[in-house]
């Protein structure tokens, strides 16, 4: 017999069944969509799912205010604020000007969370102003004023700067979700092209018009030890539940 993997449920209607019964433990997933294609939604379905069943979890944030996270998990009958109230749930607004890479891995570590959403690394590559945070022993780091307008070492230092936030996420055993934005047109599966090679599995969600598969919907393009579909899956907003994935 092969190794049992031990499986996180997403709280994803319908998803679970694709995956062969959830995340594999320990994991980290890249959400990756356009703007309004849900992605914030399906991460924050994770968080509280899981903080329902005993799993702390932490929401870091960049692009949106944590009254506005509340306020659309309220939509879909999501009591936040009461799992916030009784420790199970942490939802964190940093101030992309003041970023430090190093207090938000602090911020993780120190909580004891089990699972982890990070919203989002387009936020964190775009601001060069997270790399001088970072304690890398590499022959370039004093530099990073000069680098930064080469797009070849801007390449570098993200790869860098996710390599450090991956790894050490890793090691925290929590499951974790990093959401990045999938430019219109672009051939890649994240905004910065490289998270997609570094995370454990990476689904993109999509908002399409004027085709066969008009509307929402979902593609898991890779998931680590998992066996998964490979097709593509209509999804809609439920309300009292959140997102759903119809199967086929």
């Amino acid at each position: 017999m092969g190794m049992v993997i031990e499986r996180v449920s997403t709280g994803v209607g319908g998803l679970d069944e694709l995956i062969q019964g959830g995340f594999p433990k320990d994991h980290t997933i890249l959400i990756s969509g356009s703007p309004g294609t849900g992605k914030t939604i399906f991460a924050m379905q994770f968080l509280y799912h899981g903080a329902r069943k005993g799993e702390k979890g932490i929401y870091i944030g960049f692009d949106q205010r944590v009254d506005d996270v509340i306020l659309q998990g309220g939509v879909f009958g999501w009591d936040l604020r009461t799992l916030m109230d009784n420790g199970m749930l942490k939802l964190k607004s940093y101030d992309i000007k003041d970023i430090r890479i190093d207090d938000i891995l602090r911020e993780i570590r120190s909580g004891g969370y089990k699972r982890v959403v990070i919203d989002s690394l387009s936020a964190i590559l775009l601001h060069p102003i997270a790399w001088k945070d970072m304690d890398v022993p590499y022959i370039f780091t004093g530099k990073l004023d000069e680098l930064i307008p080469d797009p070849q070492n801007l390449m570098v230092a993200s790869r860098i700067l996710l390599n450090k936030i991956l790894t050490e996420i890793r090691e925290m055993d929590c499951t974790s979700i990093i959401i990045s934005e999938l430019l219109e047109g672009s051939k890649g599966l994240s905004r910065d092209t490289i998270s997609e090679f570094l995370a454990d599995g990476v689904i993109t969600l999509h908002y399409s018009i004027g085709d066969s598969m008009q509307g929402r919907n979902l593609v898991i393009r890779k998931m680590r030890a998992t066996k998964h579909s490979e097709m593509i899956h209509p999804i809609e907003f439920v309300e009292g539940e959140g997102i759903k994935v119809f199967l086929p």
